[in-house]
């Protein structure tokens, strides 16, 4: 766990402080960029963790790092491998689920997939898909000449699954981020899970026009597909980092006080709601406009 006991008593304590953290973070990047690059006959990297872990600030490190290193570098979506909606809803209706599980292994077209990273690993020209969300159709994204330069990044949350690991050959790396340790601020206790909650929160309401609530509704699930699909498999990843900023409820604290009290008391989620408000109304809190524009936290509330 990590503890920490500060008193932020003007603007410059809290911008000594956001900055401390960051620098920390950028720290733990700069080391895994470098194991990355040192790395010279990579080709795949498999970027993956849960729902909020901060996968694309992390990727757009990687990137920055190596091309800086001369790679050419594509990234690779493995939610643009997702099966056509219709498909979904045929298969989610066969086995009498009662809706569709965008983070399982079997919402993937694992046949597209292990066809485009053969080709990829082969050298050959690919023709990469792209998923569309709104339609629930995929179309054609790009084609891809892969060279003695190329790196693939394969990003997302089923970057993890040993059904897509095994197709990268022996030659790769999975990088792993998380929020990996609990925090205690100025003696109140957030949860590492917790942490990716409040930010899913703010960033559900504020990019997907969800409601506390919806967010609430679905995190029992998010939490269920963790424990049984990702988390198993988190230690047997090359590189680990934890994406935790201590600063974030300080952060955080106006946004989900604002949003928050939109929960009523009637709702089953009403006590979760509380718990989080009576939290942070123990915290002080931190103005956004005091975290950098290439913050990690900048992917749930938005830039400056």
């Amino acid at each position: 766990m990590v503890s920490v006991d500060i008193r932020l008593n003007s603007q410059k304590d809290m911008t000594e402080f956001v900055n401390r953290c960051e620098r920390a973070f950028e720290a733990r990047l700069d080391d895994v960029a470098k194991q990355v690059v040192s790395d010279k006959e990579l080709h795949i990297i498999a970027l993956s963790g849960p729902t909020c872990s901060g996968k694309t600030i992390c990727a757009n490190k990687l990137i920055y790092e190596l091309e800086a290193a001369g790679k050419n570098i594509h990234l690779i979506s493995i939610d643009d491998f997702f099966k056509e909606r219709d498909v979904l809803n045929r298969e989610s209706e066969i086995a009498s689920d009662s809706g569709l599980d965008y983070d399982s292994v079997n919402a993937i077209d694992l046949e597209l997939l292990t066809e485009c990273t053969e080709s990829i690993l082969a050298g050959k020209p690919t023709i990469l898909p792209r998923y569309d969300f709104v339609s629930g159709k995929r179309g054609v994204r790009e084609s891809v000449d892969p060279d003695e330069s190329s790196i693939f990044i394969f990003e997302g949350i089923q970057a993890i699954y040993p059904e897509v690991t095994s197709l990268f050959g022996t030659k790769y790396k999975s990088v792993f981020i998380s929020v990996a340790d609990d925090l205690e601020l100025n003696g109140v206790y957030f949860g590492r899970r917790d942490i990716r909650l409040l930010r899913r929160l703010v960033r559900d309401y504020k990019f997907r026009g969800a409601a506390p609530e919806f967010t609430f509704f679905i995190w029992r699930s998010v939490a269920l597909n963790e424990d049984r699909c990702i988390l198993p498999y988190a230690d047997t990843t090359d590189i680990q980092i934890d994406s935790l900023m201590p600063y974030e409820p300080l952060l955080l604290k106006n946004e989900l006080t604002a949003i928050l009290p939109s929960v009523a008391d009637t709702s089953k989620y009403y006590p979760k709601a509380l718990e989080i408000l009576e939290k942070l109304d123990k915290l002080e809190s931190i103005d956004a406009k005091l975290v950098p524009n290439n913050s990690l936290l900048r992917e749930f509330i938005g830039n400056a």
